[in-house]
This record gives C-alpha cells, sequence and structure tokens, in this order.
C-alpha cells in the first residue's frame, strides 16, 4: 500500500513539473493560444492530484505508526512476563511486586511470592546489591549473575532484580581454575642428622615408606612426581587435589610422622605449596617460598603461598635438634668479614627487650670490639625487661647503649645493623631504623612469621636453637679472637639461655649445654647470673595473685589482670611459667594491659602449639613461647577471643584425632 502511494505521489510530481514547465515556455507568446489554457488547466489539476497525494501520504504514515505503537505496547507488555530471563521487581520494603514466568519457574518454584520478602525465597539480601551492580549466586545447582536496576517513580521506588543463568560459564571457568598447574616441594626435615648413624638398608627402607606415601597421596590424580635430591621431593598436581589436601589439612604430614628412624625418632616433612600463579615456573617460586617459610618456622608443617600472604598447617611437633655446626661457623665468619667491610655496627633486639635480646647484644658487641670496629647497642632503657642487665652494661660498657633517635642521627650507608632475637618487621626495636640501614644482619631462634625481616644480608636463623643468646655464643666458639671473653659477656648471654630455656628445662638441645659450659669455663657464676632475675616483692605478689585467681578452661589456664602494673609483662611471662606446674595444664595464657595495648603472654610443654594460637589473634612466637599484642581491643575482649580460639582449636584436634582413629580402625575391619 505504501509503494502505490508513493508511486501515484512521483507521478503527480512529474506530471505538475511538465505542466509547469510547457507553460512557462508559452506564456512569452502563446498565451492567448488554446493550447496554453489547456497546460494552465493540466498543471492546475495535477497541483491538486499532487496534493490529494500528499494528504492521503501522512494518513497513512499516521495509521502506520499508530499500528506500530500499539503493536509495539502488546509487545512489551506481554514480553517481560514471557521472558527466558527470570525477573522480579520489588518495592522500597524488598518485598516481591511482580516476577515473570521464568522466575516462578527457576527460581521459587512455582510458589505465590507477592508480597512477600525476596530473601524468605532465595537466599540473597536485596541490598547487597548496589544499583547497576552484579553478584553471583548459586541457586538449585544454577548459578546466576544477578543484576539490579533502581527505578523512582511518582508512586514510589522500585527495584528491579534480573536472574542471568551463567552455569555453563561457570562451569567452564571451574573446570579451569581446578585444572590450574599447582606445585609442592618437599623436604625431609634434618635429613643428615635424622640419619646419621644409620645403616644403609634402613635408610632405603624408611625412603621406600616414604615412597609409599607419595604413591597412595597422588593414587587417581593427574599429577607428576620426581626426586630432586635424596631429602627434596616435587610434585606438579592439578589445583583441585591440592585443594583436597588442604581441606583434610595436609594428611601426608601426618602419616610422614608414623614413620620411624632408628626405631624411636619420627620423620618429619615440610612442604611449600605454590598455586596462586599465572604458570609453571611462577608457581614453582611461591613454592619454593613457602618452604622457606615452613622450614624457618620450625618445620613438619605446610605452607601455601596465597595473594594476602601464607596459610599454614600442620607444625605440631617439637623438631628435631641441628646437630651440624658448618652452617653457623661459616656465618660467624661472614659476620667477621661484614664487619670488617663497615664503619660503625649498631645492635638491635626487640621492643620490650628481654634479658635473651639484651644478653645477646651484648654477645654481638664483644665480636664487634675484638673486629676493632666501633659499635653501640641500640635500646630503649625505659621500656627494656632486662634492666638490671643494662644496669650492668652501663657499669661495664659505659656510653655504649644509645636510643634509637639517636641510632637514627648518626647511621650511614656503610654502617651495619645487627638484629637479635626477632626476624618480624612489627616488634623490631625500632622500624625506622632498619628502613634505614643498607646492611642488615638477623640472628634469631624464633618461628618465622609472614612480615619477616626480608632485607638482610645474612642471616642466621635456627627454629631449633634455644635462645638467640645460644647462636651468638655457638658463632663465638668458631672464632679465634686475641682475647678471652670478659666474665660479664659470658653472665650476659648465659642468662639469655636460662631465661628462654627456663633454667635449661624448656627447648633444650645437646648444644644448649655446650655453649653453657662454653660459658662457664670463661669465668659466667650462676649466681652472678640468678641476681639479673631478682625481682621486687610487689612483683612476686602479684605474680602469687595472678597464679592464685587463674581459671582452667579444659587443659588451658587463663590468667587476667586488669590493671596495668609496673614490670607487668615480666609478671605476666613467669606467671605463665608457674602456671604450666598445675596438673593438667598443657598451655598457660595470661591477658594483661600494657602501654595502651591487652596483651597475651603464652606457654606450653611442648604438646601445645602456643605459636599457632597466637598467630590467629594476631602474634606469633615459639613453639613454646608466644605472645600478642592488640590496641583494637580491650583486655576483657581479648580474654574473650583467646577463649573462643583454644576451644575452636580443640575442636579441630579432637575432630582430627576422631578421623584418624577410624581411618586406623577401616584396615583392622577389613
Amino acid at each position: 500500500m505504501q509503494r502505490k502511494q508513493l508511486w501515484r505521489l512521483f507521478c503527480s510530481v512529474v506530471i505538475l513539473a511538465a505542466m509547469c514547465l510547457a507553460a512557462l515556455v508559452l506564456a512569452g507568446s502563446h498565451w492567448r493560444s488554446p493550447l496554453y489554457w489547456i497546460l494552465v488547466l493540466g498543471f492546475l489539476g495535477s497541483a491538486f492530484w499532487f496534493g490529494s497525494e500528499l494528504v492521503k501520504l501522512r494518513k497513512g504514515t499516521i495509521r502506520y505508526v499508530a499500528k506500530m505503537n500499539s503493536l509495539i505496547d502488546r509487545t512489551m507488555d506481554n514480553a517481560p512476563e514471557h521472558m527466558p530471563v527470570p525477573l522480579v521487581i520489588l518495592n522500597a520494603r524488598h518485598e516481591v511486586l511482580w516476577y515473570n514466568e521464568s522466575f516462578a519457574d527457576c527460581i521459587s518454584g512455582g510458589a505465590d511470592l507477592f508480597g512477600q520478602p525476596l530473601q524468605s525465597t532465595i537466599p540473597l539480601r536485596p541490598d547487597a546489591v548496589e544499583d547497576g551492580e552484579t553478584v553471583e549466586l548459586d541457586l538449585y545447582d544454577r548459578h546466576y549473575l544477578v543484576s539490579r536496576t533502581d527505578y523512582e517513580r511518582k508512586s514510589g521506588h522500585a527495584e528491579l532484580f534480573c536472574f542471568q543463568d551463567i552455569t555453563n560459564y561457570a562451569n567452564l571457568r571451574r573446570t579451569y581454575m581446578d585444572s590450574r598447574p599447582c606445585v609442592l616441594m618437599i623436604v625431609i626435615d634434618n635429613f643428615e642428622d635424622l640419619f646419621s648413624g644409620t645403616r644403609q638398608s634402613e635408610r632405603a627402607l624408611v625412603l621406600a615408606s616414604l615412597e609409599t606415601l607419595f604413591d597412595k597421596l597422588l593414587e587417581g590424580t593427574n599429577s607428576v612426581f620426581c626426586h630432586l635430591d635424596d631429602d627434596r621431593f616435587m610434585i606438579i598436581t592439578e589445583v583441585r587435589y591440592c585443594i583436597e589436601m588442604e581441606r583434610a589439612h595436609f594428611p601426608l604430614l601426618d602419616e610422614a610422622r608414623k614413620i620411624l628412624v632408628k626405631g624411636r625418632t619420627s620423620l618429619t616433612l615440610s612442604i611449600g605449596v605454590g598455586r596462586s600463579g599465572t604458570n609453571i615456573a611462577q608457581n614453582e617460586h611461591y613454592a619454593q617460598q613457602s618452604l622457606d617459610m615452613a622450614l624457618g618456622r620450625g618445620g613438619d608443617q605446610a605452607a601455601i603461598k596465597t595473594e594476602s600472604g601464607f596459610t599454614f598447617y600442620g607444625g605440631v611437633s617439637k623438631g628435631i635438634e641441628h646437630r651440624n655446626k658448618a652452617k653457623n661457623r661459616a656465618v660467624a665468619r661472614e659476620l667477621h668479614k661484614l664487619m670488617m667491610r663497615c664503619s660503625h655496627v649498631y645492635i638491635m633486639g626487640h621492643r620490650a627487650s628481654d634479658l635473651d635480646a639484651v644478653g645477646a647484644a651484648v654477645g654481638v658487641a664483644f665480636i664487634a670490639e675484638q673486629t676493632g670496629i666501633p659499635y653501640n647497642i641500640v635500646i630503649r632503657t625505659q621500656t627494656t625487661l632486662a634492666s638490671l642487665l643494662t644496669d650492668r652494661i652501663e657499669q661495664e660498657m659505659p656510653g655504649c647503649m644509645i636510643s634509637p633517635d639517636t641510632a637514627r642521627e648518626r647511621i650511614s650507608d656503610t654502617d651495619l645493623l645487627v638484629i637479635v632475637d626477632t626476624f618480624s618487621k612489627d616488634i623490631v626495636e625500632d622500624a625506622e631504623l632498619y628502613q634505614l640501614a643498607r646492611h642488615v644482619v638477623v640472628i634469631d631462634h624464633h618461628r618465622q612469621m609472614v612480615n619477616y625481616l626480608d632485607n638482610t644480608t645474612l642471616k642466621l636463623h635456627d627454629p631449633y636453637a634455644s635462645s638467640a643468646a645460644e647462636l651468638v655464643t655457638g658463632m663465638i666458639q668458631f672464632l679465634d679472637f686475641r682475647d678471652q671473653m670478659p666474665q660479664f659477656c659470658a653472665e650476659a648471654l648465659l642468662a639469655g639461655i636460662m631465661l628462654d630455656t627456663k633454667n635449661f628445662i624448656m627447648q633444650t638441645g645437646v648444644h644448649t649445654f655446650e655453649v653453657a659450659a662454653f660459658l662457664r669455663e670463661r669465668g659466667a657464676d650462676p649466681i652472678a647470673v640468678k641476681t639479673l632475675f631478682a625481682e621486687s616483692l610487689d612483683a612476686y605478689r602479684h605474680r602469687s595473685k595472678l597464679v592464685s585467681e587463674a581459671e582452667l578452661h579444659g587443659r588451658f589456664a587463663i590468667a587476667m589482670e586488669e590493671e596495668e602494673l609496673p614490670d607487668i609483662r615480666i609478671i605476666a611471662s613467669q606467671a605463665a611459667d608457674e602456671l604450666l606446674g598445675v596438673e593438667g595444664v598443657a598451655a598457660s595464657f595470661v591477658v594483661y594491659p600494657s602501654g595502651g595495648q591487652a596483651c597475651v603472654s603464652a606457654r606450653s610443654l611442648g604438646k601445645m602449639n602456643v605459636q599457632i594460637i597466637m598467630e590467629q589473634l594476631g602474634g606469633g612466637g615459639h613453639q613454646i613461647m608466644a605472645a600478642t599484642q592488640r590496641r583494637d581491643v580491650t583486655v576483657q575482649q581479648l580474654r574473650s577471643m583467646l577463649i573462643e580460639v583454644l576451644y575452636e582449636t580443640e575442636a579441630k584436634l579432637q575432630a582430627a584425632q576422631q578421623t584418624a582413629a577410624e581411618q586406623n580402625a577401616e584396615p583392622q575391619k577389613g
């Protein structure tokens, strides 16, 4: 119809133009001719025809537009109702006003939802999705991309939610993520010392048992296993299998611990996992970093490199003491060379320094003195817990101790900073001084934490050592100096060892007694050392009060002091030590305020790893001795958090023991 109208309009225009042209030609000389007037009449008739065709075309166009609008309106009215995408409209109170057939079939299951809150039907809080944003939702074995669009009308506020089914895409994405390569680096802890003196046949039997565990672990998986060395292995597997190991808390650690060497010593493994990299090479690098972290924390555990840091599993055994002195000798000589090349040595411990940190600093100062290099011990004497020892230092070594402010003003690029008794950036005596130092040496025995000192030129880190003072004394043994160690230096080092070993009861090994004997030979007087542990009568009373008011929560003893007392850090640590003597107590905790912080001092006899517990509260430390300092909570809140963590830890341990018992019972039934 439209084409005919356009054709008639075109013909009228042509005839009109022809009549007009002819009339103009005859208008000059033949205007009186009948032909001229016939042309004029034809022009007027064609003009009338053209006008009538324009009117008809306009009416047809309006009629067509009206029909199309009506058709579109009917389509739009019915389209949302029959669209394959689920849609739902809510009011300002998140109540359902309208939904289409797809929503009823796929989401609500055909139930009548008008006037009901959306959250009562599906596990989605409407305010969790902002206007114009999207979230993913798993619902009835399908995966949806939920979007929200807000509308403001005179009648009120309305929210349109669209549920786009992306199940196929989600499954493809999950398959890709699960099949990505993952690298596990595994090492036998302290291999040389573990198999020292064993027969070759016994070693082969133990390694064969270990390989059987690996075969069992990788059975039915798409994995590659290879030997890197006698004590090092690498597994390349898919992320899905690594996640299964992680959910099971790496049962390989527990199974390996059942293998005995020499009939009495358990074999332990350290595992480093890299699975967040973009390729195998990057995951191998992450796995090595994770392995270094696991070894730095004492071994017998798995560490996983994540985007936010590290995640740890295991770490329940005490570990095996290192008796190989080659590393200590090499580090001692390298430290001596570094001191020879520097112009000044600064020695620093951790905040609220104790006898171990200060004693180790005195030992390093002796090494610097024998090297002939100027030195200073950087310490805040107002906050130290070893005030009796610092008083002795002021007498024996006048001018040796300086404040961190003074050290920051003096330090240069040619100076050396030696940090003792800590591996954490968070608790060094002065973090700014560490940042200014170009050459840094770390000597520490604590298990490595995530935020560790990474800008180091040289480090001696042995979590099996009893104390930093033991490590420093071991280094002095390997250095030939012109002068004998003075008695004061020997007593300072012995005091540090006695503090961390609780008078040679905790965390002691063969080398601990060797260095103690060495210090005794250098004139260390146990009676003089004992005086460095002296305390006031008020401190003794407060400690006794803490111990007497402690509460038992299962195998854990918890004491709390709400008032900030003088020397509260010393009192709390001593009270925690005494609580270990209570029958049935596996770990003790003292919660107290200090310097505007809520603190916890934790101790154990080795059966419970208090480092892992303190890490869950934001602290760290060693397996038998750890602590936490928090500024964001009160003492009461920190105590409640501690109790909650302890119950969760105990529940996980009982669940793991029950699972292990069930697994052991299945073969017996078979």
